[in-house]
């Protein structure tokens, strides 16, 4: 059986925190449909930094979240999305063009992490699902992966919790069926891993778990639930 290719090596364009074409015609788009789908409340918009590198963490409850997502700001995400989106050419180069890149799910994904870095060095917004996988609810919290809160700590950009609340609602898991109704996406004050680290110093060595869980908590409180336990 002939063995899979290697991923080739991914490199950030450069470009700065331009709007790439087609996320612009996208983003025109989007605001269109979700507005006919029941329209989006957006809560603490002017908690995102107009520029600067910066790391949106929202929950994730459903595929359609990263549509939605795009509506907090003008200034263009960046975001991980699993390999298996990528297995189509035309539909991977599609969300490519988007500002996607691939991570494989259920291992460290070194290649990922630095690019994602690289993405924070060059002043930009990065877009992580902390949960690294959709609720199976569709509602319950659930713990952050550590390769999240390895990111943050390393790069020391500010996190941005997110709470995402309706698109449950608009595209329940397993349904390929999109319905009607309204999405709320509150925005929570910046944190820094750093922040988290020295208001905590009893964590020891145990920094990553903190700073998921600290990062889940802000997010619980802006939907108004328990953190999830771990």
């Amino acid at each position: 059986m002939a063995q899979q290719s290697e991923r080739a090596p991914m490199k950030v364009r450069p470009g700065g925190d331009q709007l790439s074409w087609l996320y612009y015609f996208t983003r025109i788009v989007v605001k269109i449909v979700t507005a006919m789908l029941g329209g989006t409340t957006i809560i603490g918009r002017e908690n995102i930094p107009a520029s600067g590198p910066v790391i949106l963490a929202p929950n994730h409850r459903a595929n359609i979240d990263p549509p939605y997502l795009t509506l907090l700001t003008p200034r263009q995400q960046f975001y991980m999305a699993k390999e298996e989106l990528f297995a189509s050419k035309k539909f991977g180069n599609f969300i490519r063009g988007l500002g996607a890149f691939p991570v494989k799910r259920g291992e460290a994904d070194r290649a990922a992490l630095r690019f994602a870095a690289d993405h924070l060095k060059a002043g930009r917004i990065l877009t992580i699902f902390p949960e690294g996988t959709r609720s199976e609810d569709g509602k319950t919290l659930l713990p952050a992966e550590k390769g999240f809160a390895l990111l943050a700590k390393q790069t020391g950009a500010p996190i941005i919790p997110i709470a995402v609340e309706g698109t449950e609602m608009v595209l329940p898991r397993g349904s390929s069926k999109i319905r009607r109704h309204r999405v709320t996406l509150t925005v929570g004050k910046p944190i820094t891993a750093k922040e988290i680290i020295e208001a905590h110093p009893e964590a020891g060595k145990d920094v990553l778990t903190l700073i998921g869980k600290e990062v889940m908590g802000e997010i619980a409180k802006l939907m108004g639930e328990t953190p999830p336990r771990k």
